[in-house]
């Protein structure tokens, strides 16, 4: 699907930093008002296993900031939150957040 096909691209936009990353099936939290729980099957980048905890406050601190999620003890990325245009910007803050 199209989710799963911009994770890969940005996977191999990360180059030397891609070490520890991968492709992981997720759900996208789609639900509110009366559905909160609704949910959209989605791949995720997930980042290195580490401190996940510090990685999405790197993140979250640089410039532009990324909001990201931990999921099983990873930060993980959802690109159906991401604009594509957006996906350069994002590709070079996680070059420098990994590096």
């Amino acid at each position: 699907n199209e989710i799963a096909l911009r994770a890969e691209a940005l996977l191999q936009a990360l180059g030397q930093y891609a070490g520890g990353c991968e492709i992981v099936q997720g759900r996208s939290m789609i639900g509110g008002g009366s559905l909160p729980e609704e949910s959209l099957p989605t791949a995720l980048l997930a980042l290195p296993p580490g401190d996940a905890t510090a990685l999405a406050a790197r993140l979250r601190e640089g410039e532009p900031p990324v909001v990201a999620r931990i999921q099983e003890e990873r930060v993980v990325l959802d690109l159906r939150t991401v604009l594509p245009r957006e996906e350069p910007a994002l590709a070079a803050r996680l070059r420098d957040a990994l590096a």
